[in-house]
């Protein structure tokens, strides 16, 4: 028996902790409730129907030249900017889509009438 058993019978009405309650810290139990919330409305969640922080003109200039099917190395060249650069834009633009793909941002960005 752990101690954890232990106390939980000589303390009425604190049953044993659960087996999620015991092997993760708290801030991570307590952000469980929220993440639940969020699957409460039937499975996935939706992204919002705007985008809570707007593009910037250049995240939206580099987000045109992806819809083009440029690579990062070729956006690059075209705003002579590096390749890490045009990838910081693209992760701030994935961010802000709530997208993971390059296809799932030009689709996003259309049907938010970005592009």
């Amino acid at each position: 028996m752990t101690p954890d058993w232990k106390l939980a019978t000589l303390i009425p009405g604190t049953g044993t902790p659960t087996s999620i309650q015991r092997e993760l810290p708290p801030f991570v139990g307590n952000m469980l409730p929220q993440r639940d919330a969020g699957y409460a409305g039937g499975g996935v969640s939706q992204p919002s129907s705007c985008v809570s922080d707007p593009l910037t003109a250049r995240e939206r200039d580099v987000l045109a030249k992806i819809s083009q099917g440029l690579s990062n190395k070729r956006v690059a060249r075209a705003f002579e900017i590096s390749p890490e650069t045009v990838k910081s834009h693209v992760k701030h633009i994935f961010l802000k889509l709530e997208v993971s793909t390059r296809a799932e941002a030009v689709s996003r960005a259309l049907s938010l009438e970005l592009l």
